[in-house]
């Protein structure tokens, strides 16, 4: 699945970035999905444990903010 045009301005900045202004969960639902999509694309192979590791990240933050928002 591909990455909607706002979400990947949102993967790349926040790549890049402090994150400002963090993602929603369903911008961070869209990101996942596009880089697990990547780690399924032979073609990205070489970036492969970058691609990993913003992976895992990202769970994490969107397991910290569904927690925020149910306690909220």
């Amino acid at each position: 699945m591909f990455l909607t045009q706002n979400a990947k301005h949102i993967f790349l900045n926040n790549t890049m970035s402090n994150e400002f202004f963090p993602p929603t969960e369903q911008e961070l639902e869209e990101i996942i999905e596009g880089l697990r999509a990547r780690l399924e694309d032979d073609s990205y192979q070489d970036e492969w444990p970058e691609i990993n590791k913003e992976l895992t990240r990202r769970e994490i933050q969107l397991h910290e903010l569904t927690i925020k928002n149910n306690a909220l």
